[in-house]
């Protein structure tokens, strides 16, 4: 543009036409610093609303992953909710991508959410465990004893009674159902064999 304007100058002076093009030089120059001056404020503001963005965004990401966790109230919960917190890291760390300030703010919270969901998977399964072995040693005890009662019935229609209505043979076949909900349906059916066995 410069060019074209000194170009189209029809001065006589070159000492005149000497300050016009300064002149018209420094207008660009100031021109151009305005620019600058101007695409650094925004590029600065742009910067500060990031940052501001991200400090809120985070913070939601964080109270996402807590209540994840608190309902994640099975193993198989823990990898369903683990996975869906793991989309939303996904989708702030390619929004923010181009601060790299926050990669590593971004991946002690990956760490952390793994952890997290891990450590309470483990839990309920240890937690699981335990019930189950509970379970089993109870219904041992009472398989034993409806052995002992069902060994003492003379006629059939007694012995299908006791079985048809006992407390205890009751509350082996509920067990039975509990063992079957915590996922070992392997003992749960071990259970009902017994049961039948002992018939």
């Amino acid at each position: 543009v410069l060019s074209e304007v000194i170009g189209d100058l029809r001065v006589e002076d070159p000492a005149a036409r000497i300050r016009i093009v300064e002149s018209i030089s420094e207008v660009f120059a100031q021109l151009n610093r305005v620019r600058a001056t101007l695409a650094n404020k925004k590029k600065s503001l742009m910067r500060q609303e990031g940052v501001a963005d991200f400090g809120a965004q985070f913070q939601l990401f964080g109270q996402n992953v807590s209540s994840a966790i608190a309902l994640a109230d099975t193993p198989h919960k823990c990898d369903e909710q683990l996975s869906r917190i793991m989309v939303q890291l996904e989708e702030l760390e390619s929004r923010f991508s181009e601060f790299d300030e926050f990669i590593g703010e971004l991946a002690v919270k990956r760490e952390e959410v793994y952890d997290g969901f891990t450590g309470k998977k483990q839990t309920l399964l240890d937690e699981r465990q335990r019930r189950t072995q509970n379970i089993n040693t109870a219904a041992k005890r009472i398989v034993d004893g409806v052995k002992r009662r069902s060994k003492s019935f003379k006629e059939s229609d007694e012995l299908n009674a006791y079985f048809a209505s006992a407390p205890m043979v009751l509350k082996l076949r509920q067990l039975s159902k509990q063992l079957e909900v915590l996922g070992d349906s392997v003992k749960a059916d071990e259970l009902l064999s017994k049961l039948k066995a002992a018939k």
